[in-house]
């Protein structure tokens, strides 16, 4: 077994995320604004409108948990098709048109009175969400060299940000007015904010929007050659399977906590807003700070992420009242954090940026696949077994065989960051 590598580049210091930030703030700006109204408010949505759908339409738990699968299958077949075209036009123009497809998608539950629809719905949601995720990655790997990690992590607090906000805001209009015209108001904030900040921020004369400094060609190779290059070799399925098996127990959690805190924890939907709010709150800090020790351990850093997300998860079983609740989920916030920064981290310390949006895009193929898969499969072993204990068991058992194969990664060649010693 190799030693675990730290990947870490000895000139990440202060000075150079200081200096990275000052010259690209408008740009990080309005990735966040996007994270939190485009990406967060319909990612965080979800777990709240499956009770609601289940109770007017009497569906199954695993009926409307499926619609996260139907969201998620969606990205995982776009990824690659959004990661090849991000090589060869500007992210900006992905960007816009996946905020677009939310909030079309968002607004789509007003109608949402059949099943089909509230499946189709989270095939919008679902190629919106793969457009945003890998061209936001693809944006900050591109522009930061020094520093990715760091910004990956400070764009993301957008998604914690919004899941902190979400269900303070959702909860009561739900109440009143009822799950779906919900829905459809959660898409103000990407026709009111986020599209027009985006607008605003990228054609502001600053340095900081021009951050498109160092453009990259596409990449000449085809996607099957260059997969079947990256499969060739061992590192490439260690990361893969790692990536798929942690991304699919952590959004499995994500999708199921309001169904656990419901219906095996005894606790109303009330009390759940808040530990739902305050797992996506711890997640405002955690992110930048996974996103530093990433820059400065790498590998090392993320295995101790994963380690962290197993022992958050165990934390489940402890819960027995309001106060066992908010410290599982605060665990579980911080865990989340880490996660969401991790994988694309990870994959540009050993890969670099050439190819960088078609890396990207195998990655969200391979933990797209994960978040379709196990959400509605644990929500099906609870139905059967009427507990989540065994999936929970199963989740850390996976989470740790992630951790383990991080160990048999071989050290990030020290190479120069250009595009032609990138490989």
């Amino acid at each position: 077994m190799a030693e675990l590598a730290t990947g870490a580049d000895p000139e990440v210091n202060q000075n150079g995320f200081g200096n990275e930030f000052k010259e690209h703030w408008p740009l990080i700006l309005a990735l966040f604004l996007i994270q939190v109204f485009a990406f967060g408010f319909p990612t965080f949505a979800l777990p709240y409108i499956y009770s609601g759908a289940t109770a007017e339409f009497g569906w199954t738990k695993q009926q409307a948990v499926l619609l996260a699968s139907f969201k998620f299958y969606t990205s995982a077949a776009a990824a690659l098709g959004v990661g090849r075209l991000l090589d060869a036009i500007h992210p900006k123009y992905v960007i816009i048109a996946s905020a677009l497809l939310g909030a079309v998608g968002m607004a789509g539950f007003l109608i949402a009175d059949q099943i089909s629809i509230y499946y189709a719905l989270g095939i919008i949601l679902g190629l919106s969400a793969a457009g945003l995720a890998v061209s936001i990655n693809v944006t900050i790997g591109r522009s930061f060299n020094k520093s990715t990690g760091t910004m990956l992590g400070i764009v993301l607090t957008g998604t914690s940000v919004a899941g902190m906000l979400l269900p303070l805001i959702v909860v009561p209009v739900m109440v009143k007015i009822g799950w779906r015209p919900a829905m459809a108001i959660l898409s103000c904030g990407i026709w009111g904010v986020a599209l027009p900040a985006w607008f605003f921020l990228l054609h502001r004369n600053r340095p900081g929007a021009n951050w498109k400094r160092s453009p990259l060609s596409a990449a000449k190779t085809g996607m099957w050659s260059h997969f079947n290059h990256l499969a060739a070799t061992r590192d490439f399925w260690f990361i893969f399977i790692g990536v798929f098996l942690v991304a699919a127990v952590d959004q499995a959690i994500v999708q199921n906590q309001v169904l656990f805190l419901q219906s095996e924890k005894g606790l109303n939907l009330e009390m759940v807003k808040w530990g739902s709010a305050l797992l996506a709150g711890v997640g405002i800090g955690a992110k930048t700070i996974f996103g530093r020790i990433f820059d400065k351990f790498s590998i090392a850093g993320i295995a101790f992420c994963y380690l962290f997300l197993a022992l958050s998860i165990g934390l489940s079983f402890s819960v027995s009242g309001i106060a066992t609740m908010l410290f599982f989920m605060a665990m579980m916030g911080i865990a989340h954090a880490g996660v969401m920064v991790g994988g694309p981290v990870l994959l540009k310390n050993r890969y670099g940026v050439q190819n960088l949006g078609l890396n990207l895009g195998l990655l969200t193929l391979c933990s797209s696949i994960g978040f379709g898969s196990f959400p509605p499969l644990m929500a099906s072993a609870a139905n059967k077994s009427g507990s989540y204990t065994s999936a929970f068991i199963f989740g850390i058992g996976a989470v740790l065989l992630a951790t383990v194969l991080l160990f048999f990664l071989k050290p990030r060649p020290q190479v120069a960051e250009t595009p032609e010693k990138q490989k």
